[in-house]
Order: structure tokens, then sequence, then C-alpha cells
């Protein structure tokens, strides 16, 4: 299932492929054929259909985002997906949408073999890091998308292509500095680390006066890209060809594996931080006094800070609240910079298909970034909005479901998406093997720096 802050799908399982999953491959991109209207008895939206109509156009999506709660990864957020799609539904009663819902390990690499033999869906979720990957594939948004100036400035790199916004960005995530507010006010006059070494400084006087780890990460990339995206380092060109071995990316590459090695020779950081594999392990230290400060998702403070992780928790209830969030600190001469990711809905349908059903078809897609759509289903699935707008309209974005979410919405202004080119995950899998080495000490930043660039370059130059 899509993670909460949307960077990619849970290792946990597996998504299960709906009823409607086989149909998948049947419709291609010029919309539906005409056939019978759904009978009015049955209901308006189902968790393969959504709409009554006679002219059936094709969507894939995850069971995350199903509308029906029985179905949904996602149950507190079906009731506000099934008001958007009855929305649409009514607005068009000529079509209907027949969902499926394919197993996510063949879901991307599926499309893209779709896409270069014909017979791709009218359309689907995308994992932001894919959109690139289908650019020439997709159909522009611009006449069913309002205000495209309010996404925030990655949504308009990402998403957009010559002027045209080619993907519906519904949500989105970021990292940041989680940080206890009673300990900060103790040794920093209340206020959050902003660069490398005021980190380093005050995580020390905490580890030096208190019985408490000072900070910890998780060693992915993702949360500790933001170190090498903060001093101006590229991992790619235009062209995805990866750059780490060109200058300022080589420095900014050593840089940031040097602060981490760092955090450790300094006693700020334990070297066990290169074992944390679960996005709760540090919250539930943090949770039970064991930790001052710690990298983690915006989504952190209402799953597993604010709310019980375990059944035996004995935490009091209000104890979250000495939980504060702040930027990831940066290089003294460097920018704050922050990891995002999200999901979106995006179009194939051909542009030669009846006016009618490219019509409805974009409506669809583009009622997931409606203000109202976007703003009703991120309030009830505790999910950051992508329109900068929805954080100042309480109607559409109540205020309170996020302690934080003017923070967060100033952190996604320095926000950096991942590059959605082949070599990416080669980029990931090789900066982590760095992290680690360097956090164990078993080899020098710039020794495992110079081996993941060899490695990189090496994959990327492959047959």
């Amino acid at each position: 299932m899509p993670s909460r802050v949307g960077d990619a799908f849970s290792r946990r399982s597996v998504l299960r492929v709906g009823a409607a999953g086989l149909a998948a491959g049947v419709a291609g991109c010029q919309g539906g054929s005409s056939g019978e209207a759904i009978d009015d008895s049955e209901p308006l939206v189902t968790h393969e259909r959504f709409g009554r109509g006679a002219t059936p156009l094709t969507y894939q999506t995850s069971t995350f985002y199903t509308p029906i709660e029985d179905e949904s990864d996602q149950p507190a957020a079906a009731p506000a997906l099934r008001a958007q799609h009855e929305e649409w539904a009514e607005n068009h009663p000529e079509h209907r949408i027949e969902v499926s819902y394919p197993a996510f390990g063949q879901w991307k690499d599926d499309l893209l073999t779709r896409a270069s033999e014909g017979g791709l869906p009218d359309g689907s979720t995308l994992d932001s890091f894919w959109v690139p990957e289908f650019y020439e594939y997709l159909e522009p948004l611009n006449d069913h998308v309002d205000d495209i100036d309010d996404f925030f400035p990655f949504v308009r790199e990402t998403a957009m292509r010559d002027g045209d916004l080619l993907a519906a960005w519904k949500y989105t995530g970021c990292r940041c500095l989680y940080y206890r507010q009673d300990l900060l006010d103790q040794y920093n006059n209340g206020d959050p680390p902003e660069t490398w070494e005021e980190l380093i400084a005050v995580g020390g006087d905490i580890a030096d006066n208190e019985e408490i780890t000072a900070f910890m990460f998780t060693p992915s990339a993702l949360a500790n890209l933001p170190h090498f995206w903060a001093q101006g380092g590229e991992l790619v060109d235009d062209e995805g060809a990866p750059v780490l071995d060109d200058e300022p990316n080589r420095s900014a590459l050593i840089g940031a594996l040097a602060f981490i090695r760092e955090l450790v020779e300094t006693g700020v950081t334990p070297q066990r931080t290169a074992n944390v594999s679960e996005v709760e392990d540090l919250p539930r230290e943090g949770r039970n006094d064991q930790l001052a400060m710690f990298i983690g998702n915006n989504d952190q403070i209402e799953r597993n800070l604010k709310n019980v992780i375990e059944e035996d928790d004995s935490v009091p209830d209000d104890q979250w609240e000495r939980w504060q969030v702040a930027k990831i600190p940066r290089p003294a001469d460097g920018s704050h910079a922050t990891g995002v990711g999200g999901w979106t809905d995006a179009t194939f349908i051909s542009s030669d298909a009846p006016d009618e059903d490219v019509d409805a078809m974009k409506s669809f897609i583009g009622k997931f970034v409606e203000p109202a759509s976007m703003g009703r289903y991120c309030e009830s699935a505790a999910l950051l909005p992508t329109r900068e707008s929805l954080y100042e309209d309480d109607d559409l974005f109540a205020s309170d479901t996020f302690v934080y979410q003017d923070r967060f919405r100033e952190f996604l202004q320095d926000g950096v998406a991942r590059p959605a080119f082949p070599i990416y995950p080669t980029i990931a899998d090789e900066y982590e093997t760095a992290i680690e080495r360097v956090i164990t000490d078993q080899a020098t930043p710039t020794e495992a720096a110079e081996s993941m660039i060899q490695n990189v370059n090496e994959t990327y130059s492959a047959p």
C-alpha cells in the first residue's frame, strides 16, 4: 500500500487484486464503447465501478484509494473518496469508470509495457516518482484543473512539461526534524538547530548531560538526501545520466557522508542508527523518553507520537505535546531541503477519442485536485495537500487536523522530488550502502563516496 507520505508502497504486503483486475488490459485509450447503462437500483459507486452510465472508461488504482470502507486499506478516507466519485458520476450520467486494482509489483512495469505496445487504461493512479517516465503518454489536464499556480513548486516542476499539467498530484509528505521542546529549552534557548554545527553542538550537550540518545535517523536514501541537496547537489542530468562524479555533486556527496560520520564520532548519534529499519522505531523511542531529536515523516505526529503505537503503551496522553518540528538542519553555507513524495492520478485517454469521453475522463482525474475534494481527502487521511491555499481554508481543510500544518506548509517550499529516471533506485541503494559503511566505520566518507560513484556509473553504463 502507499506509504503515508507517499514515497513508495509499503513492504509489509502486496496489494490485493480486485475482482476487476483481469479487465485491466481489455480497454485502451480510445474511451469506452457505449453499451447498457447500469440499473438505477444499483449503487452509484461501488468498489469496481464509479457511476452507472452506458459508456465505460477504464481506470487503475490501489485498494488504498477505493471509496468502499470494507475494501479499503485506508478506510478513514473512503467516505471522502466516495463523495468525490458520486459528484463526478452525477455530473457525467452517460459514463462510468470501471476500476481495476493491480498488484503493485507489476503495476508500473505493466503500464510501461502497455505504453509501448498499446492498450493503456484511460486513467491510472501513479506514484509521483513514476510520472516523468510517462510524460510522452499523458494527456494535459489544464482545462480541467483550475489555478495551477496554487500547487507547490515541486509539483509544478515534476508534474508539468511545456506548460501542460500532466498529473493531478493529490497529496504529499515531507521529512523534518522532530525535537523535544523541553530539552531544547534547557540546552539551546528553546530553538531547534538550524545548521549541522548547531545540531552537533546541542546534540553533544544532551548526550553528555542526559541519559538519552541525542539524535537519530533512518539510514534510508530519502531521509538523508536533504544533506546532499542542501549543498546544491544534483543526482542526474536532464537526460537521466548520473552526475555524481561532477562538481559540485562529488563534494556535496562527500560532505553529506562526512556530516553523518561526524554525528557518530561526536557521540551525538549512536552506530545503532544503521540498524533502524522501521519508520515507527524512532518515534517509539521518543515516546519512551529515549530520544531527543530525530528525522521523521510529517505524519508521525499523528500516527506515532500523538497516538498509541502499541497496545500496552502507558505514555501519558498529553506527552506528545512536548514534541515540535523544524526544518532539517543544513550546512552553514547551504539551503534547507526536504524530500517529498505523494501519489497522483493521470489520464492516457487519446485525444482521438470522442470529445465527451475525453471530457469525462479528464474531469474524473481533475477532481482529485479540486480544492474541496483534496481538502476532504487530506483531512480525513491526515495527509498534506499539494495546494498551498488549502492551508488557509478551514472550511476545506480544518486547521486542527494537523497541529503543525503551518510548519509543514513552510517545509514544502523547500521540497525536492526524487528524479524519476531508471538509475535512481541504484543511486538510492548505493547511497544507503555508503551511509551504512560510514556509520559503522567501514569506510571514510571519501572512500564510501568513490565506491558509490563507481558502482552507479558502472550500472548506468552496463548494456
